[in-house]
């Protein structure tokens, strides 16, 4: 007979990813007792290049953040894109109090974070039932050959795309597109890129190039699942031909074949962000179109409010803050998809 093992907290965070490490630290700031959930998995995660804009800098200074993530980062200054034809050069010198991002490596910033969280984090490897009631969760997870039972006042879903807690609970998802992204990870050419980065469409699709390291960069193209040319892009031989009028991203093909890794690129959002005990953030309370480039600022930005919406639940049992919380996010969402279906278009 397996081990039982019963645990109680205030907060249960599920997903050890930015946002989830990154509002336990904030919670933890706050007094608010917190155990972290990290789901174990066999295969290594995707490396991707991720990018954070002079604006969200400002969001990492007033939490005492900013130096954990340049330590994790090299700093870029822009931007380069070619959109339908029309050639486009964004420099951050004119952003205000920051004039430059930061291209982050999302493990080391891991790393770092989870050094800074003293709240206990329980690997798992399945997550078995989640049962929410009035006034607490009830959370049964299995850990090799030990299982769990924690009960929370409030549980949350950090755990990205996957929304582990959500389709536990039967929270409808509501997918905006059907968008598909095939990363390849490629030597560097020859060929310089001015910002590290840069956007570029092709017929029915477009793509980035993304320096990664000194020696590899990162090329993704995107497609929808709708449109059957997304099965050409699986295959990198085909990568040639996909891309032959476009002026930059095939300067950055190299001879020989490569591994092309598939990911879901969708534009998403729950039917309901938070409820009574459960609040989502990051990705799983809404999930961009990689165009955004907005993923680790919006892991970092729903972590702060959402710290502020739990506090307020904790200290004073106040729900309108998670109102609030909810309508922000949806307020977000809506504009971001809005722009974005504006430069599809």
């Amino acid at each position: 007979m397996n081990p039982e093992t019963h645990l109680k907290t205030k907060i249960l965070i599920v997903g050890k990813g930015v946002s989830g490490l990154l509002l336990s630290y904030l919670l933890e700031k706050k007094g608010i007792e917190c155990i972290l959930l990290n789901k174990e998995v066999t295969a290594s995660a995707t490396i991707l290049a991720e990018t954070i804009p002079p604006s969200t800098l400002s969001l990492l200074k007033d939490i005492d953040m900013l130096t954990l993530f340049e330590k994790c980062a090299t700093k870029t200054y822009g931007y380069q894109s070619i959109w339908n034809g029309i050639f486009k050069n964004e420099d951050f010198f004119s952003h205000n109090p920051f004039k430059y991002g930061l291209k982050l490596n999302k493990r080391k910033v891991i790393f770092e974070l989870e050094k800074k969280v003293a709240s206990r984090i329980i690997n798992y490897n399945q997550l078995k039932n989640i049962t929410s009631k009035t006034s607490e969760v009830t959370t049964i997870i299995k850990s090799n050959n030990t299982k769990y039972v924690i009960e929370s006042s409030l549980i949350i879903d950090a755990t990205g795309r996957n929304r582990a807690v959500l389709n536990s609970l039967n929270t409808p998802i509501i997918s905006h597109d059907n968008n598909i992204a095939f990363i390849g990870y490629l030597p560097k050419t020859k060929t310089s890129l001015k910002y590290g980065f840069f956007t570029e469409t092709f017929e029915n699709g477009w793509g980035t190039i993304s320096d990664l390291n000194e020696t590899t960069r990162i090329m993704t193209l995107y497609s929808s699942k709708n449109d059957a040319f997304h099965k050409k892009l699986k295959v990198f031989s085909n990568w040639d031909e996909i891309l032959i009028n476009t002026q930059v991203l095939k300067k950055h093909l190299p001879p020989g074949d490569f591994k092309v890794i598939g990911r879901l690129a969708n534009s998403s959002i729950p039917q309901k962000i938070v409820g009574k005990n459960w609040l989502s953030v990051g990705d799983a309370a809404m999930a961009f179109d990689p165009i955004s480039s907005h993923g680790i600022s919006n892991a970092i930005y729903c972590a702060i409010k959402a710290s502020n919406s739990i506090n307020d639940f904790i200290t004073k049992n106040n729900l309108t803050s998670f109102n609030k919380y909810q309508e922000t996010i949806i307020k977000i969402f809506n504009q971001y998809y809005q722009i974005k279906e504006r430069l599809y278009s």
